[in-house]
């Protein structure tokens, strides 16, 4: 099931901590308390899919793109000086004229989130 407000979640995602365990595994702070987080698990394949998995109840019932998910690949790709935009429209991503990447819970997915990825200092 694919977020209604993807930048909404995108700006809540701003706010949370993430620590990068390793290249696939990060934790990330919960959305409803501090002391509670969430684990963020990330598979990529050949052809620019990303399977996320997060331990909040969105994720766990099918949700794709919490804000867990969004701030974990914020982090990884803050790590290579990257920055990444979600967009629940195709055609919305392409036109950013940037990278493209598709978020999805598994390879079958066709309702995913499309990412852009830009470098960190570029508008």
């Amino acid at each position: 099931m694919k977020p209604k407000h993807i930048k909404r979640l995108q700006s809540r995602a701003r706010h949370l901590r993430a620590r990068i365990v390793n290249r696939n595994v990060i934790v990330v702070e919960s959305t409803t308390g501090s002391s509670a987080n969430h684990v963020v698990t990330v598979e990529y394949d050949s052809e620019g899919t990303i399977r996320a998995r997060c331990t909040c109840p969105w994720a766990i019932n099918g949700g794709i793109a919490c804000s867990h998910v969004i701030a974990a690949l914020d982090a990884l790709a803050a790590r290579r000086g990257r920055a990444l935009s979600f967009w629940t429209d195709y055609q919305a991503a392409r036109r950013q004229k940037r990278r493209l990447f598709y978020l999805a819970n598994q390879p079958e997915d066709r309702d995913g989130i499309w990412i852009t990825s830009r470098a960190a200092d570029s508008v």
